[in-house]
């Protein structure tokens, strides 16, 4: 099984979790129009700061201080990240999908990249 990716941001203690997206491998965050968004629009608003991928599977921390331990601190911007998309113009939401009948914290997202639906996109 491929490696599962986390957008870490060791200076805000933030992070974002592909956990409610059908992507967690490097080529599906990449690949995917909806993630390469989020993590895209996550970087630009917050440039200089010390933001790189951890993997499940890695046993180096990428970042000079903290490891792999402080994650559980960190705050999850993963929602907030989708809500700027959306009123941006940027993403879209539909109806969220259950994975098990019993467990309603367990779901996928249904978000779509409008951007590239627009003809001629505006800046």
């Amino acid at each position: 099984m491929p490696a599962r990716y986390t957008l870490v941001n060791a200076t805000r203690k933030q992070q974002i979790l592909f956990a409610h997206l059908p992507v967690s491998s490097k080529r599906e965050i990449a690949g995917h129009p909806v993630a390469a968004a989020v993590v895209a629009w996550y970087l630009m608003e917050h440039p200089g700061d010390a933001v790189a991928f951890v993997s499940d599977d890695s046993a180096d921390w990428p970042f000079a201080s903290g490891s792999f331990a402080d994650l559980d601190a960190y705050a999850e911007v993963t929602d907030a990240v989708v809500a700027a998309l959306t009123s941006n113009g940027i993403l879209a939401e539909g109806e969220r999908t259950p994975l098990f009948e019993d467990e309603p914290d367990l779901y996928l997202r249904s978000l779509r990249n409008i951007w590239m639906d627009a003809d001629e996109p505006s800046a």
